[in-house]
């Protein structure tokens, strides 16, 4: 609780992936990805609640026994929609509606806590409609951002967004109508931007996170954003490992309009 606002943070994850399958389960410093994301969530104090909202599909049977194994009082799993994930995250939290939601993917084991409790203290302090933090809007490294939005924002993009695009990518309604949300793109330590690619989407991703685990991180201790990119820096060799992958970007107007084949892999799951 923060200035008595209830803050909840959604971790979106579901096993389907074309590029690496199963990945949110995948092993990552000898524990699986999806409970790295959870470790350094457990660690933001300004949230009240943690929800893994995941499909309704068998696959993503495996997410739910997980998430029910760690056992955690502020912790519980919620399955919705595959494909209008809106939806999902609007009935995931409509029982016992929070002030904020937090946005994070499951693919993102190394999300900032420092910057998400930027994001939420803007939002609240400001009275925004939502903050973010995508890479092209601040230069955070990719896959150190998360999202933080008003409920109310959240609903009435579930009741209005019409396009496929919009109910799939979450806050795709909310970021393109500035003239109807009051929104910010807080500025990140300097510490904390790169242009590298610390988020999991393709194998070479998981080549380059599981060196990185495997050099920094020690079982509860969350490892440091800042000490990963210090260390990389020293580390040329590394960093190519997936340096001629794809840089996801957050889907766009332009992408949209364009009908971009590439636009449906920022969803982030």
């Amino acid at each position: 609780m923060y200035r008595n606002q209830r803050i909840v943070a959604v971790v979106q994850a579901r096993m389907g992936s074309s590029r690496l399958p199963g990945k949110v389960l995948l092993p990552l410093g000898g524990r699986p990805v999806l409970w790295h994301v959870i470790e350094r969530l457990t660690e933001v104090d300004l949230l009240d609640e943690i929800v893994v909202a995941t499909t309704e599909r068998p696959e993503d049977d495996g997410i739910v026994d997980f998430v029910r194994w760690i056992d955690e009082p502020a912790l519980r799993v919620f399955r919705g929609p595959e494909k209008d994930v809106l939806e999902r995250f609007y009935l995931a939290l409509c029982d016992e509606p929070p002030d904020v939601v937090v946005r994070v993917t499951a693919d993102s084991p190394l999300v900032s806590t420092e910057y998400m409790r930027q994001l939420v203290i803007r939002v609240v302090e400001d009275d925004l409609d939502g903050a973010d933090g995508h890479h092209d809007n601040c230069g955070l490294t990719l896959g150190f951002g998360s999202e933080a939005y008003r409920y109310r924002a959240l609903v009435d993009a579930h009741l209005l967004a019409i396009r496929p695009e919009e109910r799939e990518h979450v806050s795709l309604f909310i970021r393109h109508r500035p003239h109807a949300f009051r929104l910010a793109n807080p500025e990140p330590e300097s510490g904390l931007c790169s242009d590298l690619r610390l988020t999991l989407d393709y194998p070479e991703d998981l080549e380059l996170l599981s060196r990185v685990y495997d050099a920094l991180y020690r079982p509860g201790r969350l490892v440091d954003c800042r000490r990963v990119l210090e260390w990389l820096e020293r580390r040329p060799d590394l960093v190519a490992i997936n340096g001629d992958c794809d840089q996801i970007q957050p889907l766009t107007t332009r992408s949209i309009h364009a009908g971009d084949a590439d636009a449906s892999r920022a969803a982030g799951e």
